[in-house]
């Protein structure tokens, strides 16, 4: 069985767990998201690597998102990323902010760049959370237009996918419900 094609059933196994954790928080409703089913898929060009991505639970359109992202980066290891945007960003962003100090000492990641679509840990995209907050810069949030917090796991630790990636959920659920 190819690499590809683990990872792949590893975010099936994911999905459904995901699932069974979504059920037990609580997430106040979301109109359209959809939290039947996930979608995985591969992408060839990262940054000039290929990646998997599993969706769940989902929103995607031209006035909201609001998504778990779980993310398999070639060289770079695993991502776990909450993105509200829109609407899901508008109806909990004063919550958030006043809620992040929850979040401190679980080694999260909150997104300093003005596009979503960057995916990399790099110092122009990601900063850990605690060095967000201790510098102080939470008033930022309530000029963007989106938040991603995001976790990471190194490739090695590819047996920790399933766990890390529940907490991660049930973490940044408790932040915004």
């Amino acid at each position: 069985m190819s690499v590809t094609r683990k990872i792949i059933d590893l975010f099936g196994m994911l999905e459904a767990e995901l699932k069974k954790e979504l059920h037990l928080s609580p997430l106040a409703p979301e109109q359209d998201l959809n939290i039947a089913t996930g979608k995985i898929f591969r992408g060839e060009n990262y940054l000039n690597l290929p990646y998997i991505v599993l969706d769940y639970p989902k929103l995607f359109n031209t006035k909201n998102v609001f998504a778990f992202r779980s993310m398999l980066w070639w060289g770079n290891g695993f991502s776990f990323t909450l993105h509200l945007q829109g609407d899901s960003w508008e109806s909990r962003k004063k919550k958030i902010i006043n809620n992040l100090e929850s979040l401190r000492n679980q080694g999260l990641y909150i997104c300093v760049n003005d596009t979503p679509w960057q995916y990399h840990f790099e110092k122009n995209n990601y900063i850990l959370l605690d060095e967000f907050l201790n510098q102080n810069r939470r008033e930022e949030l309530h000029q963007k237009i989106f938040i991603k917090i995001s976790s990471r796991l190194d490739i090695t630790e590819y047996a920790e996918v399933i766990p890390v990636a529940k907490k991660t959920l049930t973490s940044l659920m408790k932040l915004i419900s």
